[in-house]
């Protein structure tokens, strides 16, 4: 019963997912909307429209820090510390980065590099007292009043879409599926159910002028497609994946490979032909320590995605 009700979760994720990626296959551009956002947040930015919101997106610097996308995703980059995996959407990594604080490293402590100003956003246990709610009130204003006097993030912060899931362009995202394939053989086995729901999706992108040339194994383009659907890209050091804000890295000699999967299916047939009994859902012969992996629960709790 667990099972089922963990494999229905994770079927109406993706079909939310590939609603929201199903630009690439029709004009109808959806995104995906942080929950709980502030109600300043949405004021702020339900005027904009799309046209305007790509522009600020493809914005690395104009001269104007509030919307410099490189500035906020180093700002995003610097909150590794799962200590921020806490269900508190209001004071998430994106949200306080977007009011331009950035992680000192110190358990829940950030500082402004343009004010300097310091600011503490640790919280109290959940209690029936309701502490707890008033705190994170007074943290959510803090974000704009614990800036310095003169500070401008005082006043302002980064477009509330930059928080969230927006549709990227598909030649970029096939690029990045091709440098994820790559890894050949030795890339994360992907289970059919996180498969499935993106196969329009990952036709249309093994469809481009030139891609996946050098690649014969439909696996290999397949899995590449869907692990850059899913937010990933290959990272800085050898045989590993890096999400797109450099916070979460795996390695990916700790899931089931495709050159694993390949072994554990030819053992299984020998197994038969020898007249041993082998239950296909056990994965019993599967290397130790290893685990298939989920592309989506591997992201820490507050990527959008």
């Amino acid at each position: 019963l667990i099972h089922f009700y963990k494999r229905n979760i994770m079927s109406n994720h993706l079909k939310r997912l590939g609603d929201i990626f199903g630009s690439f296959v029709s004009t109808d551009f959806k995104r995906k909307r942080l929950q709980d956002e502030t109600s300043f947040t949405e004021e702020k930015d339900k005027d904009e429209s799309p046209l305007k919101r790509k522009k600020l997106l493809s914005t690395v610097d104009d001269g104007n820090e509030f919307t410099d996308v490189a500035a906020f995703l180093k700002r995003v980059a610097s909150f590794t510390d799962l200590c921020w995996c806490r269900d508190v959407p209001q004071l998430s990594p994106l949200e306080v980065a977007r009011h331009g604080w950035a992680s000192t490293g110190d358990e829940f402590m950030v500082k402004c590099d343009s004010c300097g100003q310091h600011l503490s956003l640790a919280l109290p246990s959940q209690d029936n007292t309701g502490v707890r709610e008033t705190c994170i009130k007074t943290a959510v204003a803090r974000l704009f009043s614990a800036h310095g006097e003169f500070c401008p993030w005082g006043k302002t912060s980064s477009p509330a879409h930059l928080v969230r899931l927006e549709v990227p362009d598909l030649q970029n995202l096939t690029k990045t599926a091709e440098r994820i394939s790559q890894l050949g053989e030795k890339l994360p086995y992907l289970r059919s159910d996180h498969v499935t729901e993106w196969e329009g999706i990952v036709n249309a992108i093994k469809k481009q002028d030139g891609a996946f040339h050098n690649i014969e194994d439909d696996r290999i383009k397949t899995f590449s497609c869907v692990l850059a659907l899913c937010g990933w890209r290959e990272g800085m050091l050898e045989d590993t994946l890096t999400d797109q804000y450099s916070v979460r890295r795996i390695g990916v000699w700790n899931f089931v490979s495709i050159q694993d999967e390949d072994d554990i299916q030819e053992t299984q047939r020998v197994a038969q032909e020898m007249g041993q009994s082998i239950d296909e859902t056990s994965r019993e012969f599967k290397p130790a320590g290893k685990e298939y992996l989920n592309p989506l629960d591997e992201h820490v709790s507050w990527h959008p995605i």
